[in-house]
């Protein structure tokens, strides 16, 4: 079968069946299904020349929502090393929700083998841009918005509730949250309701004013341990869902004459570069980064060119260090 012959199947021209399997262009959504559909069910695939240059391309595009926090500036490290090993180059683009086509454009200079995504956002038009044009996209260390795109991910619902356990089992009860703005399907509201659930299944409440939402950088941790600490003075713990955070909070907590883990425990998240060398080492929900990194290469140069939903869950598990202890009553 031709291509010609193959896009009059789908009810489209040659060149919008072209630049489907090669990536270059716009396609509409209904249109991409469509042609996708086609593909399937009569296992048509273009001789090499349709699939343009990207197939052979060595490079990938990993697109960053910013510097500030060492979990992507970690991933990024991670990233770049396994690609390295597999003769790929990362070109890196910071994220410009303002103007996605900006970003679109430079993606499309560099002709890419494919994207990855250290963003999980619902709101987040460069993903809409991404899937229109059937670009091959994981999603890297998050779970994918709207399910359109590849991801390799923890299970942020059960990584929480394990921390929540992990804090109920060295004896805290009352226990406060420093999280980001979560919205629906994004790790900071599987997080918070993997904490709700370990909370209830050990016959305790999460009343609201536990958690402080905001950002994800030390400096939010650093400024949001305050109001939080504020309308609940007698919190023995607190479980912060980034190391960046937790390591801010505890900044403030000794400013203010608060010993950790003695007066009040600070668990973490990601087990970043910076959990080790922070004083107190940080007690924090281990991200796999090296295998979460490993499995993103993997799976976006495994894709050339195909389109790709399927996701891919690893475990975490608890690096215990100092600080985090024994629950003190008076």
């Amino acid at each position: 079968m031709t291509i010609r012959e193959f896009a009059k199947l789908c009810d489209v021209s040659p060149a919008t069946a072209s630049r489907f399997f090669s990536g270059r262009g716009s396609i509409s959504e209904p249109v991409r299904l469509r042609i996708e559909q086609m593909a399937k069910k009569t296992g048509y695939a273009p001789p090499d020349s349709f699939r343009g240059r990207r197939k052979t391309s060595s490079v990938i595009a990993v697109i960053v929502p910013n510097f500030r926090q060492c979990f992507f500036n970690d991933m990024l490290e991670q990233l770049r090393a396994h690609a390295e090993h597999m003769g790929k180059r990362l070109i890196i683009l910071p994220m410009d929700e303002s103007n996605p086509q900006n970003t679109l454009a430079l993606i499309s200079a560099c002709e890419p083998m494919g994207v990855i995504l250290l963003h999980e956002s619902v709101e987040f038009p460069l993903a809409d841009a991404l899937s229109r044009r059937n670009m091959p996209v994981v999603v890297c260390g998050g779970l994918a918005a709207g399910r359109r795109f590849s991801a390799v991910h923890i299970d942020d619902m059960m990584a929480a509730y394990d921390g929540v356990n992990y804090l109920i089992g060295l004896g805290h009860t009352r226990i406060g949250f420093l999280s980001d703005a979560s919205r629906a399907i994004s790790s900071g509201f599987q997080r918070l309701t993997g904490c709700r659930k370990a909370l209830e299944d050990a016959h305790l409440t999460m009343p609201e004013e536990r958690v402080q939402a905001g950002g994800m950088t030390f400096e939010d941790g650093y400024r949001g341990v305050t109001p939080l600490l504020e309308r609940c003075p007698d919190l023995t713990a607190i479980f912060a869902f980034s190391d960046d955070l937790a390591a801010g909070a505890i900044a403030r907590l000794q400013e203010v004459g608060k010993r950790v883990p003695e007066d009040i425990s600070v668990l973490g998240f990601d087990d970043n570069s910076m959990a080790r060398r922070f004083n107190p080492p940080l007690t924090t929900v281990r991200q796999p980064m090296d295998q979460i990194a490993q499995k993103t290469i993997e799976r976006l140069a495994g894709m050339q060119g195909a389109h790709d939903i399927s996701s891919l869950t690893l475990a975490c598990e608890i690096a215990e260090r100092a600080s985090c202890g024994a629950c003190r009553e008076d």
